[in-house]
C-alpha cells in the first residue's frame, strides 16, 4: 500500500490530485478546513482530517495521528503533497493588518515547513520510496503589486525545498523533495485575484485577461501532470520545477 498525505483537498488542484490518486493500492490522508464529502465517498481508502493549517501549534498532533494509523514497515511508498494555499490578503502591504499577514504566511510557508519536518522525522528509518511535493507558484519569480505576501511565501518555499534537498543528500534513507510551479490554473485563487478592485490590486486586469484569452488550464489537467511527475523514476530531487516546462518534455 502506498500512502499519500495531501493538504488542501476541499477543491481545486488538491481535490483533483486526490481524486486521480484513488486506487485499491493507495491510501489517502486528506487535510482541509472543510471536509470534501464527495471526495471521501469515492473510496474506502480515505481518511479525512478537517483541520485549519493556521493552527500551526497543532500540526504535530495531527501528524502523530496520521502516522499512528500507518504500518510504516509495510508501506510501498509514502508521499506528502503540500498543496494548501491562500492568496489573500491581496493588497499593498501597508494596507494589510497583522492577523491577515500572519495568516497568509502560516498557511503558505510555515505549515508546509512544519509538515515537511515532521514527515522526515516520522519516516527517518523507512526504506521504501519517500517523496515530498511542495506546490509553489511562478509568483515566486513573477511579481505583482498587492501580492507581496503570496510571492514571498512561495519564494521561501522554493528555497526551503532546495535546502532540504541538500540536507537529505546526507541521509542513508533520503526523502526526495521538489517544489513545483503548477502554472496558471482556473481555480478559486485565480478567480479571487481577477475579482479584486483594480484600485487596490492593479494586476486584477491581467488575471482577467488570462481567463478571457484561454490561458488557464484545468485543475484536472494540472493534477495529472503533477501525479505523473510524483512517480517519475528520475525524480528531480532538490529542484524547483515548472510543470509547464515538464509538460512540454512529456509531449516530445
Amino acid at each position: 500500500m502506498k500512502h499519500f498525505i495531501i493538504t488542501g483537498t476541499s477543491r481545486g488542484i488538491g481535490e483533483s490530485i486526490a481524486e486521480q490518486l484513488i486506487s485499491p493500492d493507495h491510501y489517502l490522508h486528506c487535510i482541509s478546513r472543510v471536509k470534501n464529502a464527495r471526495l471521501e465517498s469515492k473510496s474506502n481508502n480515505i481518511t479525512y482530517y478537517e483541520f485549519d493549517l493556521n493552527q500551526i501549534d497543532q500540526i504535530e498532533a495531527l501528524m502523530n495521528r496520521i502516522f499512528n494509523s500507518i504500518d510504516l514497515p509495510r508501506t510501498e511508498g509514502i508521499y506528502l503533497i503540500n498543496n494548501a494555499s491562500m492568496i489573500a490578503p491581496v493588497a499593498f502591504i501597508d494596507k494589510v493588518n497583522v492577523n491577515d499577514l500572519t495568516g497568509n504566511l502560516k498557511v503558505n510557508l510555515l505549515a508546509p515547513i512544519i509538515l515537511t519536518s515532521l514527515f522526515i522525522q516520522h519516516t527517518k528509518y523507512v526504506e521504501s520510496n519517500k517523496r515530498i511535493l511542495n506546490i509553489s507558484s511562478s509568483s515566486a519569480k513573477h511579481h505583482h503589486p498587492g501580492m507581496s505576501l503570496y510571492s514571498a511565501a512561495k519564494a521561501g518555499l522554493d528555497v526551503f525545498s532546495q535546502c532540504v534537498g541538500l540536507e537529505q543528500n546526507h541521509s542513508n534513507t533520503p526523502v526526495g523533495i521538489v517544489s513545483i510551479w503548477p502554472g496558471m490554473i482556473d481555480t478559486n485563487l485565480q478567480h479571487e485575484a481577477r475579482s479584486q478592485d483594480q484600485s487596490t490590486f492593479p494586476s486584477a486586469e491581467l488575471f482577467g485577461m488570462a481567463k478571457d484569452t484561454g490561458m488557464l488550464t484545468t485543475p484536472e489537467e494540472t493534477a495529472h501532470l503533477i501525479i505523473d511527475f510524483l512517480f517519475k523514476i528520475e525524480f528531480e530531487h532538490g529542484s524547483v520545477v515548472d510543470i509547464f516546462d515538464y509538460s512540454k518534455l512529456v509531449q516530445q
